[in-house]
């Protein structure tokens, strides 16, 4: 395997977060009835005619620009003709001749610090199509699907191993997630990957036959199945057999890839300009409009997360989660401490997250019952132990802000010097065997005291300032 080079490209379909479809009126939602979001579009009822939607537009030109693209400013559509059971219409609207975005790049991170450039030759605009469900005998459609905003992005075959299509799909996802071009919910088709594999003889310039593995829907496939061709590719190459260019996909319960169709009977689209949408010159200050009001790119988000200390895991948790990073943001901006919400928030919150199966937008807690907290801590109005209370209770309760749960609970700290001292003058007068050895176990002996403080206190007492003044007192003594 050793003697062979591997060659991937990669093609994802993003559906597009618009409200409804992209050529006609039905509404966008996963996880509906089936065939409840359809229109007269998505059937191709006769002389149903398709319309564009602006925002699926606005979209892909958002994507384009973020992954360095040139875009297209005249937009035209094409069709792709096909007959089977989930394109009710036998064709599908996309775009074939023009895309709206062409010649790209995006920048991955790969071990030992090293970067690559993954070079992208399209990204276009076309429909998505009904979903299939088989069971036994029986294969039923749900068009709720069918007409749904895609974008499909296809690198040239630059990725070399797993881990860099890994890396490309990862890298891929979270630009766009917070760009707002999609959920990119693999698990929910919003974002799907089909993958090329190749091998060639290391040093040779030509290309072998390519294998196509379709609909991969996690990057931990993506991963199996790659590593699965690369060895089966390799395994036919050395006994001097020949590798079939065919589509396979990638079967969970025996972990390896599985023949769907031949290459050699790929049907002819009979693309041609689709008929009943007239090209659309788009405005050159629109677009720039729509560039200058662009979401702050992920990449540029982790900088400067990264510049406020933050730890690459922190980061990593953060950057997981469109809600979660937009939630410490909104924090952020209450209270200038990125250090202990992100803390908080990887912790406590997200122990909290995973224990109700949630995310942070379906709980009570708010981003200015967080930064109160946050702020009565560095205050030294309340413990670490305090605000571990009032966390569990903001948690499930919005209602109740941090600084009345303080008053209610006498959870506030003391933390006036004299009545420090005055509590700690018959402490220190009770303990003064302990006191005798100071000069000996400092460590000990303070210890001691600030636990007595505590006890009597009941853990209210500003410990920074009461280690101050037994350190005095003690000096004195």
């Amino acid at each position: 395997m050793n003697n062979f080079e591997v060659i991937i490209g990669i093609e994802n379909h993003v559906e597009l977060k618009t409200k409804s479809k992209m050529f006609g009126p039905g509404l966008v939602g996963f996880g509906q009835t089936p065939n409840s979001q359809v229109s007269e579009v998505d059937l191709g009822y006769p002389g149903a005619l398709p319309s564009v939607n602006q925002e699926g537009v606005r979209l892909a030109i958002l994507a384009a620009h973020a992954l360095n693209m040139k875009i297209e400013s005249l937009l035209t559509f094409d069709r792709k003709n096909y007959f089977y059971p989930d394109l009710v219409k036998g064709f599908q609207i996309t775009q074939q001749f023009n895309p709206i975005g062409q010649d790209g790049w995006l920048e991955i991170s790969l071990d030992h610090d090293s970067n690559k450039k993954i070079a992208i030759q399209r990204l276009h605009i076309e429909e998505d199509t009904a979903q299939q469900k088989h069971s036994q005998n029986l294969t039923l459609i749900d068009y709720n699907r069918s007409g749904i905003g895609l974008i499909e992005i296809v690198t040239h075959p630059v990725l070399r191993s797993a881990q860099e299509a890994v890396a490309y799909v990862e890298k891929l996802r979270e630009t766009l997630l917070f760009l707002g071009v999609s959920d990119v919910k693999m698990s929910e088709g919003s974002l799907r990957c089909d993958v090329n594999v190749s091998l060639r003889p290391i040093g040779s310039e030509k290309y072998s036959h390519k294998v196509e593995v379709k609909n991969l829907n996690s990057l931990a496939n993506v991963k199996k199945a790659i590593e699965f061709e690369v060895k089966r590719q390799s395994a036919l190459l050395v006994q001097n057999l020949v590798v079939e260019q065919e589509t396979r996909r990638f079967d969970e319960q025996s972990q390896t890839t599985v023949s769907m169709r031949s290459k050699a009977d790929a049907l002819d689209y009979r693309y041609f300009t689709e008929p009943n949408l007239s090209p659309i010159q788009l405005d050159e200050q629109w677009i720039k409009e729509i560039i200058s009001n662009a979401p702050e790119l992920a990449s540029k988000k982790r900088d400067r997360y990264e510049e406020m200390g933050l730890s690459a895991e922190t980061i990593n948790t953060l950057m997981s989660s469109l809600a979660l990073a937009n939630f410490f943001e909104a924090t952020l901006a209450l209270v200038n401490d990125p250090i202990k919400i992100s803390n908080y928030l990887i912790g406590e919150v997200m122990a909290f997250l995973n224990e109700q199966n949630q995310e942070i937008n379906q709980i009570k807690l708010t981003p200015a019952n967080l930064a109160s907290m946050v702020k009565l801590l560095n205050q030294g109005v309340i413990s670490s132990k305090h605000a571990k209370t009032i966390l569990e209770m903001i948690l499930v309760d919005d209602q109740k802000m941090p600084e009345v749960i303080v008053e209610e609970l006498n959870l506030k700290l003391i933390n006036d010097s004299k009545e420090i001292e005055a509590l700690l003058t018959p402490i220190i007068a009770q303990n003064q065997s302990v006191v005798e050895q100071y000069s000996l176990r400092p460590e000990r002996v303070l210890k001691t005291l600030m636990g007595q403080l505590m006890k009597v206190t009941q853990g209210n007492v500003n410990p920074d300032l009461a280690n101050q003044i037994i350190l005095k007192l003690l000096t004195k003594a």
